[in-house]
C-alpha cells in the first residue's frame, strides 16, 4: 500500500491546500490595488485633506495668500502660457516651512494644490516677522552668522519667485502622481509573481518555511529597491526636463534660476548651522540614506550657471572675448 501524503497543518498548512492559494491570490490582488490607491488618492479623492494637513496656520486659521502673491502667480501661468482650465484647478494656499509644495496634477479634474511659504510675501527684509518663524518648534536667533545667512535666503527678488512658481506649476503638469502610485504596484506584483513562480518551478512549497522566509526576505527588499529606484529616477527625469523648459524661458530665468538655487543652498546651509543635525549637506543639499529623491541642488545650481556662461559668452564682442 502507499503512503498517503504528509499533511503539514497549522496556518502555514493551510497556505499549501488549493483554498489557501486563493486566499493569497485574492490578498495579492487587494494589496497590489491598496498600494496604488494609498499613494493616488491624496492627490485626487482626498487631496483637500492633504492640502489642510500641510497647510500654515496662524491662531488656528489657515494663512492666506496675499494678493500680491497672487499676482506674481497669475504672471507665472501667463509666461507658461497655461490654458484657462488648468488655471481654475491649480489652487494656491499658503503652505507651512520655507519651500513650495506641490500635490495633485492638473491632469486631473481634482487639480494641483500649489503650497507658497510665507516668504514670497517678502521684499524686503523688514518684511520678516521674526516671532512668527520658527523650525521644527525652534525658534531662530537671528543675530548669529546663520541667522542672518538665513534672513538674506528666504528674502526672494520677483524674478526668483517667478522662477520658483514656474517651476512648480511644471511639476504639477507632469504624470508624476499616476507613476508615483503605480510604481509600488508593479513592482510588488512582480516580486509576487517571482516568488510564486520558484515555488512551483523548485518545489520549495514541500520545503522547510525558513527557505522560504529567505527568498521571501530577498525579493522584499528587491521589490523596495526597485519601487526606489523608479520613483527617484522618475523625479530625477522630471527634474532635469523641467530645468531645460525653465531656460527656454529666456535669459532672464537662466539667472534667476542660478540666484534661486544659491539661495535654497544658503537656505539649507543656514538650517543645517541653527537646527545642528544632517538633515543638510555642508553645501546645502538634502541628505538621503541610501536614496536620491530628486536632483542635487548643486546640480541644478551649476546647470543654470553653465547656461548663464554660455549666453554671455554669446553676448560679448570678438574684441571682448579676445580681452
Amino acid at each position: 500500500m502507499k503512503k498517503s501524503p504528509v499533511v503539514k497543518r497549522g496556518i502555514m498548512g493551510f497556505f499549501q491546500t488549493p483554498t489557501g492559494r486563493n486566499v493569497v491570490l485574492y490578498a495579492t490582488g487587494a494589496t497590489t490595488l491598496g498600494l496604488f490607491v494609498v499613494n493616488f488618492m491624496p492627490h485626487t479623492i482626498c487631496l483637500k485633506y492633504y492640502k489642510d494637513f500641510v497647510q500654515c496656520y496662524q491662531n488656528g486659521i489657515p494663512r492666506p495668500v496675499t494678493e500680491k502673491v497672487k499676482e506674481r502667480l497669475e504672471k507665472a501661468l501667463d509666461v507658461l502660457q497655461v490654458e484657462a482650465y488648468e488655471r481654475k484647478i491649480i489652487k494656491p494656499f499658503t503652505v507651512f516651512g520655507f519651500d513650495l509644495f506641490q500635490a495633485g496634477s492638473t491632469k486631473y479634474r481634482f487639480g494641483g494644490a500649489l503650497g507658497i511659504p510665507v516668504n514670497y510675501a517678502y521684499s524686503d527684509p523688514k518684511d520678516i516677522n521674526r516671532q512668527d518663524i520658527r523650525f521644527r518648534d525652534q525658534t531662530i536667533d537671528w543675530n548669529t552668522d546663520a541667522g542672518k545667512l538665513l534672513q538674506d535666503a528666504i528674502v526672494l527678488t520677483e524674478d526668483e519667485q517667478l522662477f520658483g512658481l514656474c517651476k512648480s506649476v511644471l511639476q504639477l503638469q507632469t504624470h508624476r502622481v499616476l507613476l508615483n502610485s503605480l510604481f509600488p504596484s508593479i513592482s510588488f506584483l512582480t516580486m509576487y509573481t517571482i516568488g510564486h513562480y520558484l515555488n512551483l518551478r523548485m518545489n520549495l512549497l514541500a520545503g522547510p518555511f525558513s527557505l522560504r522566509l529567505v527568498m521571501y526576505t530577498i525579493l522584499g527588499l528587491f521589490g523596495v529597491g526597485s519601487w526606489s529606484f523608479m520613483k527617484d529616477f522618475n523625479q530625477v527625469r522630471y527634474d532635469t526636463e523641467i530645468d531645460k523648459k525653465l531656460c527656454n524661458l529666456g535669459p532672464q530665468y537662466v539667472e534667476a534660476g542660478a540666484s534661486y538655487y544659491g539661495k535654497l543652498l544658503k537656505k539649507n546651509m543656514a538650517l543645517r548651522e541653527l537646527i545642528g543635525d544632517d538633515t543638510y549637506s555642508a553645501r546645502g543639499n538634502v541628505n538621503y540614506f541610501l536614496r536620491q529623491k530628486s536632483l542635487p541642488l548643486t546640480v541644478h545650481k551649476s546647470y543654470f550657471e553653465e547656461k548663464l556662461q554660455e549666453l554671455r559668452q554669446k553676448t560679448q564682442t570678438p574684441t571682448e572675448m579676445q580681452n
